[in-house]
C-alpha cells in the first residue's frame, strides 16, 4: 500500500508498507520505488539521517521492513551529492530576465536537474555558472527550478533566482495559476477540433520509470487540447496543461490513441511517411504567469525550434 503524495511537482517519498514487503531490506524496497536512486545514495541518505521509519531515523539501510512500518524519506538528495554539483558554462537562451527570475528556451536533449549518476551537462550546472546567486540555495540538487521538462522536450521554462521567487512561483503553480502550452504533432488524425483529458496518472507497476492512467496511487491529471492543422497522417495541436504530472501530456496522448511523433517510450517509436526526426515532437510553446514581486503579467512564447519546423515545412509527408 502506497500513500498519496500530495506535492504536485515531487515524486512520491512516503509509503506504508504492506504484507508482500515485509522483510524487504530498506535499501533495497527504496531503490525499487525512486526512479535513479542507487543503493549507495539510500545509504548515504541513512547516514545523513533523511530516511525515517515510524517518524524515527533509519540506522541500517539493511533494516528488516516490518507490516505496516512508515517509511519517510525526507530528501531524494544525499549529502555528498550536492558537492558534486559544479558550475559549468554552457549556452543558454534567455527569453526574459530581471531580477527575480528567468525564463530559458530549454534546447532538446538537456536534462533540468542533476540525478544520481548524471551531475553534468544539465541546466542547473549553466545556471550555476551564469547566476552565481543561486548556489546559496544549494540545498538540493535543484537551485530555482520551478518545474521541470522531459530531456527531449523543448521550450519555456522559468527558473526563479532567490528562494522568495522559487517559493512564491510554486504556489502560483500548485494553484493552477500559471498557464503553460504546448505544440505536440501526433501520429493519426484528431477528429474532435478541441477537447479535454481527464485521466488520474500513476506510476506504471510493471515499468517504474513509466507512468500510466491508473486509479491506484495516483494524482488527477487534466490536458487541454486544440487541433492546430491536420495532415494526411498527423495532426498538429496545442494542448494546455491544468495540472503537471510526470509525462502528463506523451501518457494522456498515448490513451486517446494519438501519442506523440517520435515518442519511443509512449509512442510506436517509429518514423514513418517521410518525417526524419531524432526526438519526440513536443515544444513548450507559450507561458502566462503573474510576476510575484510586481504583479505584471508576464507572457512570453517560444517558436519551435529548426528541427521540428523543418518537419511542418515539408507538408507533402504529412
Amino acid at each position: 500500500m502506497m500513500d498519496k503524495n500530495t506535492t504536485p511537482t515531487t515524486p512520491q517519498t512516503t509509503w506504508t508498507i504492506a504484507e508482500e514487503q515485509v522483510g524487504t531490506r530498506l535499501d533495497r524496497f527504496l531503490t525499487s520505488q525512486i526512479d535513479k536512486l542507487s543503493r549507495a545514495s539510500i545509504q548515504q541518505l541513512v547516514t545523513d539521517g533523511a530516511i525515517l521509519i515510524n517518524g524515527k531515523p533509519a540506522t541500517k539501510p539493511g533494516y528488516a521492513l516490518r507490516r505496516n512500518d512508515r517509511i519517510q524519506v525526507l530528501t531524494l538528495v544525499p549529502s555528498s551529492a550536492v558537492k558534486n554539483v559544479v558550475a559549468q558554462t554552457i549556452p543558454l537562451d534567455i527569453v526574459y530576465e530581471d531580477a527575480d527570475l528567468i525564463v530559458i528556451n530549454k534546447v532538446a536533449g538537456m536534462v533540468v536537474h542533476p540525478a544520481p549518476g548524471h551531475y553534468e551537462d544539465t541546466l542547473v550546472n549553466a545556471l550555476l555558472a551564469r547566476y552565481p546567486e543561486l548556489k546559496k540555495q544549494q540545498e538540493d540538487l535543484r537551485p530555482g527550478i520551478v518545474h521541470r521538462l522531459d530531456r527531449d522536450t523543448s521550450g519555456l521554462l522559468l527558473v526563479a533566482r532567490n528562494l522568495q521567487t522559487q517559493g512564491a512561483l510554486i504556489e502560483q503553480m500548485k494553484a493552477h495559476q500559471i498557464e503553460k502550452r504546448y505544440l505536440a504533432l501526433v501520429e493519426g488524425v484528431v477528429s474532435l477540433d478541441r477537447g479535454s483529458i481527464d485521466a488520474p496518472i500513476g506510476r506504471d507497476p510493471r515499468h517504474r520509470q513509466q507512468m500510466t492512467i491508473t486509479s491506484i496511487d495516483s494524482k488527477e491529471a487534466v490536458t487541454h487540447f486544440k487541433v492546430q492543422e491536420r495532415f494526411q497522417h498527423h495532426t498538429l495541436v496545442l494542448l494546455q496543461l491544468e495540472t503537471g504530472r510526470t509525462h502528463q501530456i506523451r501518457v494522456h496522448l498515448k490513451a486517446i490513441g494519438h501519442p506523440v511523433v517520435g515518442d519511443p517510450t509512449y509512442g510506436t517509436g517509429r518514423i514513418r511517411y517521410g518525417i526524419t526526426l531524432q526526438r519526440q515532437f513536443l515544444h513548450a510553446y507559450q507561458l502566462r504567469f503573474n510576476h510575484p514581486t510586481t504583479g505584471a503579467t508576464i507572457e512570453l512564447e517560444a517558436p519551435l525550434p529548426p528541427d521540428l519546423q523543418d518537419i511542418l515545412d515539408q507538408p507533402e509527408f504529412l
